[in-house]
């Protein structure tokens, strides 16, 4: 029917120009449809309205003149004429988010326990003003999930944290076991320090709250898995005039540690908070100390 529709349209055109019988002003009725022809001087011009709606809508405008046409359609469903050629699609919107993980970070770093109690734990003791940790994120990526408010966000990066310790002893393995062992008798450590170094990859999920066209201010949380790289630990002192050291490698690290983060921030800076509820070394292997830490971050 809207085929026909179309058919009788383009008919009456072709016989208002052809015919001279034609009246210069026609109107005819087709299929609930008012079709106006007006034939003036050298152009005849073709209109279609529907008559189920107040008041009637054009549907259809033609203009013939000189073997030349303009024309213009209006798609309206409630009437019937739809042409597949023009209707429009719905297009999704391409939504797009910036991630917070990308940049470096630097924060002061402590040990717990399951009782959340800081420090002095398992008979570790921290200089906790000296204890830091510094991490630089190298790539990111954020898949929104909301629109532009709520998106996942994920990456890679690396993290050093480094435990000062607050008495005269160091991590040593002895017999498969880490442990502290004292400093031999009359020696005074300038510093006794553990390092570990991390392969780390976040999941965190980035909340980004739109005030007017600007979303600067972000809150994000989640976990960030990471792969033990590196462990060590050393010792300084003096004997003499001559600087000594003591070193350890391997300490029976945990080879995959997990924390979980909370970060707020405001445009490329931020604060964090991190918890690991996992023991920085084997289980029966070492100290069950778990690390905590908190800082800022600069993103790219």
């Amino acid at each position: 029917m809207k085929k026909c529709s179309l058919l009788m349209v383009m008919a009456l055109a072709c016989i208002a120009l052809s015919a001279q019988e034609l009246k210069k002003d026609t109107t005819v009725r087709f299929n609930q449809k008012t079709i106006q022809i007006v034939d003036s001087t050298g152009q005849v011009t073709v209109k279609v309205y529907g008559e189920n709606q107040e008041p009637f809508a054009k549907v259809y405008e033609g203009v013939f003149s000189d073997g030349k046409s303009y024309e213009k359609w209006t798609v309206i469903e409630e009437i019937g004429i739809q042409l597949p050629f023009i209707t429009k699609s719905k297009k999704k919107k391409d939504y797009r988010m910036e991630p917070h993980w990308a940049g470096l970070g630097w924060g002061f770093v402590n040990i717990t326990d399951r009782n959340y109690t800081i420090n002095n734990i398992a008979g570790v003791s921290l200089k906790s003003e000296s204890s830091n940790e510094f991490y630089f994120n190298f790539a990111e990526k954020i898949l929104p999930v909301f629109r532009n408010h709520l998106g996942i966000t994920t990456g890679m990066g690396l993290n050093w944290k480094t435990y000062y310790l607050d008495t005269d002893q160091y991590f040593r393995e002895t017999n498969g076991v880490t442990g502290l062992e004292n400093a031999p008798a009359g020696v005074t450590f300038n510093y006794s320090r553990l390092r570990m170094l991390y392969l780390t990859v976040p999941l965190l999920l980035e909340w980004q709250p739109g005030f007017g066209n600007r979303q600067k201010f972000f809150v994000s949380a989640g976990v960030i898995g990471g792969v033990n790289t590196m462990a060590s630990a050393k010792a300084r002192y003096k004997e003499g005039s001559t600087t000594r050291y003591m070193k350890e490698k391997g300490l029976n690290a945990a080879p995959i540690t997990l924390d979980c983060m909370a970060q707020l921030g405001y445009g490329s800076w931020s604060v964090y908070a991190k918890y690991s509820p996992f023991s920085i070394f084997q289980s029966q292997k070492g100290p069950d100390i778990r690390s905590v830490s908190v800082g800022a971050t600069l993103n790219f």
